[in-house]
């Protein structure tokens, strides 16, 4: 069932939707995923002209993390940022909507939140904007495309954490412009890895769906607890050499399929060129016809040392 907005009132334009020019030199970012939802926050945004724009400086310890989980690492390179701020103070305020209790949550600006706290500062500069669960969503999704590149975990994960957080499939599809098959897909994969799995391995940026959905299959048939394995991620300093290390831990355990046995000649099988097998007890006759040419069976004489050669060495 499909949440209803909070307030109708949006957001307004200079939100801080990305942390530049504090994080200028990033990655290159792959192509948006809230393209829908980037337009329907435009939209909002131009509605809300007439909202002052003016920041509040607010302390630190009253702004509640979002409920939509999204990035896995969120100090990942930020040191650099760390020291713009210290060097230059904060040039972007952040973006937070009021909740009871003279508390604030955050939408937009988290890891200059995240860096201001670690700098030791106890209070940050802020836009305060009510805005509806689907506005903060979407201005969310905005920050993390003008950044750094999502992973497909960490996409996994925004979806999962969008869905259990009472948005609908339709919705989730619509924001992130996302389709509900390749949705269902992301919440198994994600499900079946478990939160404490995904957080130990990391966002591994550049591991594909397909490897994500095949080290999935493998953790489900190991029967391991994902808990306990998320204490096996081997340290290694990066995500993706934790992902393929695992994996690859993973494969090694998998149990072999069994070996088709080998077929039994049933007597007077034929074989081909009016050759014909039989076995009784433990005589196998190879029987040639009028059309067996004389070199296959010279052929397959000279063969038969060849062959118990080999069985031999299977054998061993």
């Amino acid at each position: 069932m499909a949440r209803k907005p909070r307030t109708a009132f949006p957001a307004t334009p200079g939100s801080g939707a990305a942390d530049t020019p504090e994080e200028a030199g990033r990655k290159p970012r792959r192509a948006p995923m809230f393209v829908k939802g980037a337009a329907s926050l435009d939209t909002a945004q131009q509605s809300a002209a007439a909202e002052t724009r003016m920041y509040r400086m607010l302390p630190v310890d009253l702004i509640d993390p979002s409920p939509i989980r999204d990035r896995i690492d969120i100090s990942e390179d930020l040191e650099t940022l760390k020291r713009s701020l210290a060097e230059e103070g904060q040039q972007i305020p952040i973006l937070v909507r009021p909740k009871p209790g003279d508390r604030y949550e955050i939408v937009t600006g988290r890891r200059r939140l995240q860096a201001t706290k670690e700098i030791g500062r106890d209070q940050i500069q802020a836009f305060v904007r009510r805005m509806s669960d689907e506005e903060a969503f979407i201005a969310q999704g905005v920050e993390n495309n003008a950044r750094l590149e999502t992973s497909f975990i960490e996409r996994a994960r925004t979806i999962l954490s969008a869905l259990e957080t009472g948005f609908t499939q339709v919705q989730v599809e619509k924001f992130l412009g996302v389709d509900q098959t390749m949705i269902s897909r992301m919440k198994t994969i994600y499900t079946g890895l478990g939160e404490s799995l995904v957080m130990a391995i990391g966002p591994a940026r550049g591991i594909g769906r397909r490897k994500w959905e095949r080290l999935q299959k493998l953790v489900a048939e190991s029967g391991s607890p994902t808990e306990i394995l998320a204490t096996e991620v081997p340290a290694l300093p990066d995500s993706v050499e934790r992902f393929d290390a695992l994996l690859e831990v993973m494969e090694r355990r998998a149990p072999k399929a069994p070996r088709a046995a080998p077929a039994r000649v049933k007597s007077g099988t034929d074989l081909g060129h009016g050759l014909t097998a039989s076995r009784k007890g433990k005589a196998l006759t190879l029987k040639g016809g009028r059309q067996t040419p004389e070199a296959l069976l010279e052929f397959l004489e000279a063969r038969l040392p060849a062959l118990l050669e080999e069985f031999t060495e299977k054998s061993k």
